[in-house]
């Protein structure tokens, strides 16, 4: 007998093979299950992520508050999906009062958390937490932000540094041995360091008249780059969706998936690591610590390498340059790291007076 599931989402996959997702929460679900165990999975992760009335002055109705709020509802997926796990974590605590809630509270819960869930985990649930109390406190909620002082959880000595800049070689070589259909969203995070997230966004009007312009989706900023040199030919050579209009689009001209895209760029990065081409550890958001670090290497102060990526804070623009080598000379941003031309160099070199 077959069991009609509702809060289900079904494809089939560039492979052919099923897969299936809770609808709401966008939880994979193992296909080869029966249809009566769908349907027990789908309840119970339409429980899980059900509404909850909250009571006010509650740790858990600060956060449905903040679920409501611009400064959650705005953040890219990939975000919020992070720190939907991390309310979850802190459901047992949803009716903790929030007079008790203070920095050594939460330092208790910080160091109870990296036991439980590692560091990566435990720093994610601080910034979803610190964010939450900053919007408790805008609409008087909370008195004060009890993490505006907290230490982030240190990561494991022995760990490998996540998102290493790309070497010089691995830049030119994986860039020239990229498939079409990879080449522009490498090159849009090699040259103008863009995150993959807003990469996949890209409408195909975004770029027009030798700019790219769009906004961040972490922070909302409005950005307008320049496009010239390897990055343009790159660009216009493009191959066009058949019937979408993003600037980039996956081997079948159609909008990439987050899903997909994670699964063709890692097959890709283990076919370069294994010709010989790239160390492993590339990452797509490696590029964009490249571009900072290749930056402060020419001699850019971290406020103009902030504006290049569209940081808010000066601090964010070290952290991504952190590992350049501080010796070069000031030159233009785009071209130091795109290679146009004499003319374009004088067009758009902020050194330039009137430019």
């Amino acid at each position: 007998m077959r069991v009609k599931v509702r809060g289900l989402n079904r494809y089939r996959d560039r492979h052919g093979k099923m897969r299936l997702y809770h609808r709401k929460s966008g939880t994979p679900i193992d296909p080869n299950l029966s249809g009566a165990e769908i349907a027990a999975e789908v309840a119970r992760l339409d429980a899980l992520h059900a509404p909850q009335t909250a009571k006010p002055g509650t740790l858990g109705g600060l956060l449905e508050s903040y679920k409501q709020a611009p400064r959650f509802t705005d953040l890219a997926p990939r975000t919020k999906s992070d720190y939907h796990k991390c309310m979850d974590y802190l459901k047992p605590l949803a009716g903790t009062p929030l007079t008790v809630i203070n920095t050594a509270f939460m330092a208790k819960l910080r160091d109870k958390t990296v036991k439980a869930k590692k560091a990566a985990f435990t720093n994610h649930m601080i910034a979803m937490l610190s964010s939450a109390f900053k919007h408790g406190k805008e609409y008087d909620l909370v008195e004060s932000n009890p993490c505006a002082e907290l230490d982030k959880a240190k990561m494991a000595k022995d760990r490998r540094k996540p998102n290493r800049p790309w070497s010089a070689d691995e830049r030119r070589n994986v860039l020239a041995a990229a498939p079409d259909h990879l080449k522009a969203p490498l090159a849009l995070a090699r040259f103008l360091g863009i995150r993959r997230g807003d990469i996949l966004k890209l409408p195909a009007m975004a770029y027009r008249n030798g700019y790219l312009t769009f906004n961040t989706s972490k922070t909302g900023k409005a950005m307008k780059l320049p496009v010239l040199g390897e990055l343009r030919d790159i660009l216009d050579a493009a191959p066009k969706g058949k019937t979408v209009t993003m600037l980039c689009v996956n081997s079948h001209g159609e909008a990439w998936t987050e899903m997909g895209f994670t699964a063709s760029v890692r097959k890709f990065f283990a076919r370069c690591e294994k010709a010989g081409i790239a160390s492993p550890g590339l990452t797509m958001h490696g590029l964009r610590h490249s571009v900072a670090a290749e930056l402060k290497a020419q001699g850019y102060t971290l406020d103009q390498i902030k504006d290049y990526l569209g940081q808010e804070t000066v601090e964010m623009a070290d952290h991504y340059s952190s590992s350049a080598d501080v010796s070069g000379v000031l030159i233009d941003m785009a071209n130091v790291l795109q290679g146009g031309t004499k003319r374009e160099r004088v067009l758009h070199n902020p050194s330039k007076k009137g430019a």
